[in-house]
């Protein structure tokens, strides 16, 4: 997963970034699928032009499929909850609602620490810390 993620990284900055993640979150290889929301969390942090509908319509996906996913897949939907959750507070309250629904999400993170973060919980962690951060002047 650390080289997929890293991929998505790299291909997120390219001019054909939204293209690539459009095709990607439907591949039913786990890599694949896992890069395509992981570029989808870049986007919700870092593309202040895209408008608030563009991640709503990913929400909906997510709630729906989620569970059914590939283990790794399953993971980075989750990180891209979290990052539409956190771009605005208009997004912060649709995330949470669908997190609310969608419940616990399970993935298996082999003989390692890493845990899958709560999705509410880590949005209100994140807004709570931006609120606590001192500004830069």
């Amino acid at each position: 997963y650390v080289i997929s993620d890293a991929f998505a990284g790299l291909v997120s900055r390219s001019s054909w970034a939204e293209a690539k993640m459009v095709e990607w979150i439907d591949s039913d290889g786990e890599w694949t699928g896992r890069a395509g929301w992981r570029m989808l969390a870049i986007l919700a942090l870092e593309n202040k032009n895209l408008p608030d509908g563009y991640f709503e319509a990913y929400l909906t996906r997510i709630e729906a499929s989620i569970h059914t996913r590939k283990n790794y897949v399953r993971d980075a939907m989750n990180s891209a909850l979290i990052a539409i959750g956190v771009r605005n507070q208009t997004l912060q309250a649709k995330a949470m609602a669908a997190a609310a629904r969608i419940g616990k999400v399970n993935v298996d993170h082999g003989k390692t620490n890493c845990v899958t973060p709560d999705a509410s919980g880590y949005i209100l962690k994140t807004w709570a810390r931006r609120v606590e951060k001192p500004k830069k002047l």
